[in-house]
């Protein structure tokens, strides 16, 4: 067994034991399996094996014919993926094995879950509204799905890994085993590639015809290919969200133009398909090719990576899935690259740059979001919380932590030195920036669309957001800190309120509350400084998380609650029914006390002053993030603007990049301007 094993058994222990706390009501036995349940999500999201996924953890704990889960991802391309922990306690001291008759036990219990789920008999889940719930969607769905995916999470090391497919109701259910060892293996950097093995002659029946780059240049060789529609289909089916593990852009689903156009063609002329569409272009870390019959063909391919077309090969599978288009005449132009795997994080975003995509990609969204990722990571390693006795630690590539607690030094001393200084809880991952950032910025409804979709929208929008050239410094750092505080303390909250569903919704719409009501006006160098929030602004938010769970469900009406808290819409009516905070305001607020001191809520505004409102918002809805990004920047730099207005650009530079879904206050439109107008006459806007 390798040392680096048992090291990674030592750090998904710890997570194990760091995590117990999320799950406050959950039985003891399915609490450390929730823990552990919630440790495998997090690490499989983040190299895209699961997508949108939801911890549910449930188990009966006496009778027989006993169903027990632990998570699920069901996605809108007709995909359900279940999982199922299993907690032995393994340490570097000992690492247990999981027989095969434990593994079918909770086989054989996640199969249960499903046939229950199908079959509509809940009885024994209406103590666990989240299991719940996810079985009422599940059975929802049973029109569209084809197979369900159940995955046996363990922190032991797996005797077997071969259980065998089952049918329920007609339903094929298959079960994949991820044991310690496979866990360690894919939470590597670009080891989720290996598992993703292409044989062309299995899947079409036979290879597949090329042409190659002549004369091949010594670092990368370059095939060019015509994949059928099927095998896209196929591919995607297979290995979903982890083929575009390198796209610098997530599928949107078929709502924007490109996409309805890709539908379209599959739907009226599929046979026209690949003269209308550019194409697919791909890397590979290995390429089996030869001549069969005289001809050059790829018989295999190792470690696919849809670079461009993402959109195409998404888009492919749902027509096919979801509205039963036939795509048996559909054929794809294919660009396949092989690129040394050393050399890959240089080789993708230059061929993201220069390849003719669909949707337009920004040179930034390739260099400057790694660019603003790794100055995050460096302040982290400079700056110190007040009392210089700790700092924060931000991961920005998974396992860096445990890396860089190694390279601290092997013997106790050492490692418990580093623990101080970079305690477990003042960690932060990219996935933690998305939620945090996202959720102060008045948009929970992407936050509760899961971490991988969160941080891809945060990365999407990265360029919108901050300027070009601009870094993150030592201020804004700090804020963010005081954000991810703000988040962490509100997720307490929630815990301690023993809410019986929805806490994540519950967390990310309480936190959204309190930057909406103040306006952005929240002290985070205050938070920064203190390293925790007050008492007052803990019962402030103890009384909005009470108001959002009850505004949820009262919005929700007859509608699935998880998939309300989606939708922009569900934001749009739980901020309109809830309280402002009450006087006196908790320090963190008395930027908004002393801005609103004197004013009356309510105002009779002239025929002039309506004018002169209108025109203030007007100037700001002028300004795009970007512009808004830079005057906040700008006055934070040289303090030619007040505090009030720094914090009415940083807020109106969020309302821009999420599409102007709320308009500014007559208030902020004031200090809008105002800010603009100082911002013209120093030459940082036309």
């Amino acid at each position: 067994m390798s040392p680096e094993l048992k090291r990674f058994a030592d750090v998904v222990y710890q997570e194990v034991q760091d995590g117990l706390l999320e799950f406050p009501e959950v039985p003891e036995p399915v609490r450390r399996n929730a823990s552990l349940g919630a440790v495998f999500v997090s690490r499989l999201e983040e190299v895209g094996v699961l997508t949108d996924t939801e911890l549910c953890p449930h188990e009966d704990m006496e009778g027989r014919g006993r169903c027990a889960i632990t998570a699920a991802s069901l996605s809108d391309d007709g995909r359900a993926v279940l999982l199922a922990a299993h907690y032995t306690g393994s340490t570097s001291e000992s690492i247990f094995t999981v027989s095969r008759e434990t593994l079918g036990t909770l086989s054989g219990r996640a199969a249960r879950f499903v046939a229950r789920a199908l079959s509509g008999d809940l009885r024994s889940l209406t103590e666990s509204p989240e299991a719940l719930d996810v079985a009422r969607r599940l059975g929802a769905r049973r029109s569209m799905l084809q197979t369900i995916r159940v995955l046996i999470a363990t922190d032991g090391r797996a005797s077997c890994r071969d259980i065998q497919d089952i049918d329920i109701d007609g339903l094929l259910v298959t079960f994949d085993v991820i044991d310690l060892e496979r866990l360690h293996r894919i939470s590597q950097e670009a080891t989720s590639r290996e598992d993703i093995v292409v044989d062309l002659t299995e899947l079409l029946g036979r290879p597949l015809p090329c042409l190659e780059m002549k004369p091949r240049p010594a670092e990368y060789e370059t095939y060019l290919a015509i994949f059928p529609g099927t095998l896209l289909f196929s591919l995607y089916e297979r290995y979903g969200q982890r083929l575009f593990e390198f796209n610098v852009r997530s599928f949107l689903q078929a709502k924007g133009r490109v996409n309805k156009g890709i539908r379209d063609t599959l739907r009226s002329t599929p046979e026209r398909f690949m003269a209308y569409n550019n194409g697919i272009v791909a890397t590979a870390d290995e390429i089996e090719a030869g001549i069969l019959h005289g001809e050059l063909v790829i018989r295999r391919i190792t470690g696919l990576q849809i670079v461009n077309g993402a959109q195409t090969t998404a888009s492919i599978h749902r027509a096919h899935k979801l509205e039963k288009i036939d795509i048996s005449g559909v054929s794809v132009a294919t660009k396949i690259t092989r690129v040394d795997p050393s050399r890959l994080r240089e080789f993708v975003p230059l061929i993201s740059k220069y390849a003719n995509t669909q949707n337009a990609v920004q040179v930034a969204d390739l260099s400057a979001n790694n660019d603003f990722h790794i100055a995050l990571e460096r302040l982290s390693e400079v700056t110190w919380c007040p009392g210089e006795s700790s700092r924060w630690f931000y991961e920005r590539a998974r396992g860096s932590y445990e890396v860089a607690l190694l390279s601290a030094g092997t013997s106790p001393a050492a490692k418990r030195v580093f623990r101080e200084q970079c305690p477990v809880s003042q960690r932060l991952s990219k996935t933690d920036l998305a939620r945090y950032w996202l959720a102060s910025a008045c948009r929970p409804y992407v936050v509760s669309l899961g971490a991988q979709k969160a941080f891809s929208t945060f990365m999407n929008e990265l360029p919108e957001v901050f300027p070009e050239g601009w870094s993150p410094d030592p201020t804004f750092f700090k804020e963010l800190i005081g954000r991810a505080i703000i988040y962490r303390a509100t997720e307490r909250i929630v815990r301690a309120e023993k809410f019986p569903a929805y806490r994540a919704n519950i967390a990310a719409y309480t936190v959204a509350t309190l930057f909406h009501v103040s306006q952005g006006e929240v002290d985070l160098m205050m938070i920064w400084n203190n390293q925790s929030i007050s008492d007052e602004l803990k019962q402030l938010l103890t009384v909005w998380a009470r108001e959002v769970d009850s505004a949820i469900r009262k919005t929700a009406g007859s509608r699935n609650v998880t998939e309300w808290c989606k939708k922009p819409q569900c934001w749009e009516e739980v901020s309109r029914q809830l309280s402002p905070p009450s006087h006196p305001l908790p320090p963190e607020l008395h930027r908004l006390a002393d801005t609103a001191s004197g004013e009356p809520t309510q105002i009779e505004l002239s025929e002039a002053d309506q004018e002169r409102v209108k025109s203030d918002i007007e100037r700001c809805l002028a300004v795009d993030a970007a512009g808004w990004a830079r005057i906040h920047h700008w006055g934070l730099a040289t303090k030619r603007l007040n505090y009030v207005q720094r914090g009415v650009a940083h807020t109106l530079g969020e309302y821009a990049a999420a599409g102007w879904l709320r308009l500014p206050s007559a208030k902020q439109a004031r200090h809008g301007a105002r800010a603009i107008e100082l911002a013209i006459e120093a030459g940082i806007l036309d």
